[in-house]
C-alpha cells in the first residue's frame, strides 16, 4: 500500500498503542491527532489519576512508588474495559518508571509503547503555556523521576508539526 504524507496509515499497528514521555512532549496532542485521522479511540490515562496524585501535583511533589502502583492497576483495568468496546485504542500517559512500562506490557500484551520526545526548549515553551495539573513546577518535580527507557521502543520526535508526526507513524506502521 502506498501512503501520502498527509494520510495516517496504522495498518500494521497492534490494537493498542501507548504514547509515553515527559510532560510537555505532546503525548495527548499526538493521541488526539491520531484519533482524528484514524477514528481510533483515545484514552488519556491522566483522567484516572487518583486524588492523592492530584494533591501531589498541586503541591509540586513527585509521586511515590505506592501512588504509581495503585494508579497503574487502575489504568490496566480501564484499558481492558475499553478493549471490550473498541477494536483500536490509543493511550496517553507519561509512565515515568520502567517497571510500570514493563507492568503495562505484561498485563496488556497486544500493546506497544511509543516514546514521545521533544527538544528541551519545545517542552519548556509548552509547559509555560499550559495551565492546570501539569504546570511547569509540577512537571519539574515529576521530571526528576523519569527513567530513561531500558528497552528499544519506537521513538516519535514531536518538534515539527502534524505532518512530521504522520510521516514518522507511517514509517512505523503503514503496510509496505
Amino acid at each position: 500500500m502506498t501512503t501520502t504524507d498527509n494520510t495516517l496509515q496504522l495498518a500494521s499497528a497492534p490494537s493498542v498503542l501507548l504514547l509515553f514521555g515527559l510532560a510537555g512532549s505532546g503525548k495527548s496532542y499526538i493521541g488526539d491527532l491520531m484519533s482524528r485521522l484514524t477514528g481510533w479511540h483515545v484514552y488519556h490515562a491522566d483522567e484516572d489519576i487518583t486524588e492523592e496524585m492530584r494533591l501531589a501535583l498541586a503541591e509540586h511533589r513527585p509521586f511515590t512508588d505506592e501512588m504509581r502502583d495503585r494508579y497503574f492497576s487502575i489504568v490496566v483495568d480501564r484499558i481492558r474495559q475499553l478493549q471490550q468496546k473498541y477494536n483500536h485504542l490509543l493511550v496517553t500517559q507519561a509512565v515515568y518508571k520502567q517497571r510500570h512500562r514493563d507492568y503495562l506490557v505484561s498485563q496488556i500484551p497486544q500493546m506497544e509503547l511509543i516514546h514521545v520526545q521533544a527538544d528541551e526548549h519545545v517542552i519548556e515553551t509548552r509547559l509555560q503555556e499550559r495551565a492546570g495539573e501539569a504546570s511547569a513546577k509540577s512537571a519539574a518535580a515529576l521530571r526528576k523521576d523519569f527513567e530513561s527507557p531500558t528497552m528499544d521502543y519506537k521513538v516519535l520526535k514531536n518538534n515539527n508539526g502534524d505532518m512530521a508526526i504522520v510521516r514518522q507513524l507511517n514509517a512505523f506502521y503503514a503496510d509496505a
